[in-house]
Order: C-alpha cells, then sequence, then structure tokens
C-alpha cells in the first residue's frame, strides 16, 4: 500500500520509523543523492569492499620520499615535547 505526504522543510525531514519499517528497510540504509532525487534503500548486510586500492597505498608511501631531513633530534620520538613545551 502506498502512502504519501506532503512535508514542509524549514530544518530537515524525519522519516517516521513505522515508514521505514512498513517499506521494509532494515536498521542500516543506502541514501543516494541526485539533482531533484534523494533515494532511500536498504544498505546490504554484507560489507561492501573497502580495502584500499595498490594506487592509494602508493601514494600514501610516497609522501617522504621527498621530505627534506629535520633538524631536531628525535623528532618522531620527542613529538610531543617539541610540540607542547617551551624552549627555554
Amino acid at each position: 500500500m502506498q502512502e504519501r505526504q506532503i512535508l514542509n522543510v524549514s530544518q530537515g525531514i524525519w522519516i517516521d520509523e513505522r515508514w521505514l519499517h512498513k517499506a521494509g528497510l532494515g536498521a542500516r540504509l543506502k541514501v543516494e543523492m541526485k539533482p531533484g532525487e534523494i533515494r532511500i534503500q536498504a544498505a546490504s548486510d554484507i560489507m561492501e569492499d573497502t580495502s584500499p586500492s595498490e594506487k592509494g597505498w602508493e601514494a600514501f608511501q610516497a609522501l617522504g620520499d621527498d621530505a627534506v631531513p629535520g633538524c631536531l633530534k628525535d623528532a618522531a620520538r620527542d613529538h610531543d615535547r617539541y610540540l607542547y613545551r617551551k624552549q627555554s
């Protein structure tokens, strides 16, 4: 059974949980937005493949390739001391 309701948006839209249940949607939702349309669907219980791509890892690992050597002794180990304590 199809139900319709016209809403006036002032600060957002609240979708009653009963509507979600009647539509057969669970606790996990996928929301897609396109110009003129917002679509709400049940999200798959199977986790999407979020493993990082090789290209992404290569970019991340290359961040330090052209770094200039620093002048602080043991900067990685003592970074809190260098950042938060004043030098005398």
